[in-house]
């Protein structure tokens, strides 16, 4: 895969000297991986999560997608309940 960025010659210029652009990180958070329905919540605020372990169940085009916490933790805030619709990229899980 190639990028390819066509600019005028002034915004070549002032491409040039724009600082890179930091990733954000998102290590401490479940991020909704597709728009859906959120089926269940199977965490709550306080609570010790396993990597590994079932976050939440989203519906998106009539299946249903187990969401797995990518790495331990303890639960900060649950951003959504089960029917709620939810966005891709939304984050549904805070971890502390």
């Amino acid at each position: 895969k190639a990028r390819v960025l066509v600019l005028t010659e002034r915004a070549a210029e002032l491409h040039d000297k724009l600082p890179p652009k930091q990733a954000a990180d998102t290590s401490k958070l479940v991020l909704s991986p597709m728009p859906g329905l959120v089926v269940s919540m199977d965490v709550a605020p306080g609570q010790l999560v396993r990597e590994g372990e079932v976050v939440c169940v989203l519906e998106a085009m009539k299946m249903q997608n187990i969401i797995r916490a990518e790495r331990d933790g303890t639960v900060k805030a649950v951003n959504a309940k089960a029917g709620d619709p939810v966005a891709a990229d939304e984050v549904l899980v805070e971890f502390a």
